[in-house]
């Protein structure tokens, strides 16, 4: 006997089983229908994939721990998480062990059921996967609004400020031209804060994608010193004038890598930036240096995590969410971003490559 369909006229949830045993899949698939839900399954990871690129109402993955691929359901159930936001998986496992169930949990399951499937279990748990998923989208529907609101009355200051700047130029003293010169900084920083936050949602959505566009490559990087006073350039002559990869991103990154270079340098050092291009690969690689910071190789695989904020990292400061952005962007643009740190000589280079996408 069947628990009941739980759901309401309004919502019919939304779900997608992943085992490699038609048996299974059939058999839990009809279960569910007869309780009132959409319900697609999948055998291997790739259709699994196909099917959530293609239907963005996905509300639980069912997913088979023990997947006998060349992907565990454990290695899946990771891919899932990072590449889909708000889709809740319930693992599914015939060993009804703690370990592995602690496991998957810390891998970002909701929660996990043991086989030979549990109607009922599996029911209570829709209830509550439904209203945590409805939750987080409209946690982040506010948080964008939020987000969004900021943006004009920010621009109002910027252009306000900008303007009393030129007008009083020729009569500020050199303390008030120093705390004009701080204050234009915290306004900048506030634009990229918000610049990053609403990057990053949109890369977690799918709405933001890289473009392929051709600009001057020597113009870009001119463009982002001229907001440092600190930075040094140093460019291969071999690296191409012009290169076809997304400007807007590639600036972006370029701008939040060399910001936190120069907000842990060293009083009076510089900053150096470097350019190499490998003309076989299209690679473009970047290194921006600095003196007086070294981030331990712990830390270093936690500082482009968006909840490592918590974390204190180089001499208890914070990089803030533009590592998290810069790593999306970078992998949007083919291309990847590490970091590199000396502690005998506390000195700390972020590299980032992107790929470029001229015809040869």
């Amino acid at each position: 006997m069947h628990s009941g369909c739980i759901v309401s006229a309004q919502q019919t949830p939304h779900i997608i089983i992943i085992d490699d045993e038609i048996s299974i899949c059939t058999g839990i698939q009809g279960i569910l229908q007869e309780d009132g839900f959409k319900v697609a399954y999948a055998m291997t990871y790739q259709d699994a994939v196909d099917y959530l690129d293609a239907h963005h109402d996905v509300d639980i993955v069912l997913l088979d721990v023990n997947l006998r691929a060349e992907l565990s359901g454990i290695d899946v159930l990771s891919i899932i998480k990072v590449r889909y936001k708000y889709p809740q998986v319930i693992m599914f496992t015939s060993y009804d062990r703690l370990d592995i169930g602690l496991e998957c949990m810390k891998r970002g399951a909701m929660d996990f059921i043991s086989k030979p499937f549990d109607e009922k279990r599996f029911l209570q748990l829709v209830t509550v996967a439904v209203e945590k998923k409805r939750l987080e989208q409209v946690k982040d529907l506010y948080f964008d609004m939020v987000v969004h609101d900021l943006k004009n009355p920010l621009q109002c200051i910027s252009a306000s400020f900008e303007m009393l700047q030129d007008q009083l130029r020729s009569t500020l003293t050199p303390i008030q031209q120093k705390l004009f010169e701080t204050a234009g900084s915290g306004v900048h920083q506030i634009q990229m804060m918000i610049g990053n936050i609403l990057g990053i949602t949109s890369f977690e959505k799918g709405s933001l994608t890289a473009r392929r566009e051709s600009f001057s490559l020597r113009e870009t990087i001119a463009g982002v010193i001229e907001l440092f006073s600190t930075a040094v350039v140093k460019i291969d002559s071999l690296i191409p004038d012009m290169i076809r990869s997304d400007r807007d991103l590639y600036t972006r990154v370029l701008t939040n890598v060399v910001s936190n270079a120069v907000r842990f340098a060293r009083i009076g050092s510089e900053v150096t930036i470097t350019c190499d291009y490998d003309p076989a690969e299209r690679i473009l690689e970047t290194s921006v240096s600095n003196e007086g910071s070294f981030i331990s190789e712990e830390q270093r695989k936690l500082i482009f995590n968006k909840f490592a904020g918590n974390n204190r990292v180089a001499r208890g400061q914070n990089y803030g969410l533009g590592l998290t952005f810069s790593k999306m962007a970078t992998e949007a643009l083919e291309g990847s971003i590490w970091v590199e740190s000396n502690s005998e000589v506390q000195e700390t280079t972020f590299i980032f490559t992107v790929r470029d996408f001229s015809i040869v």
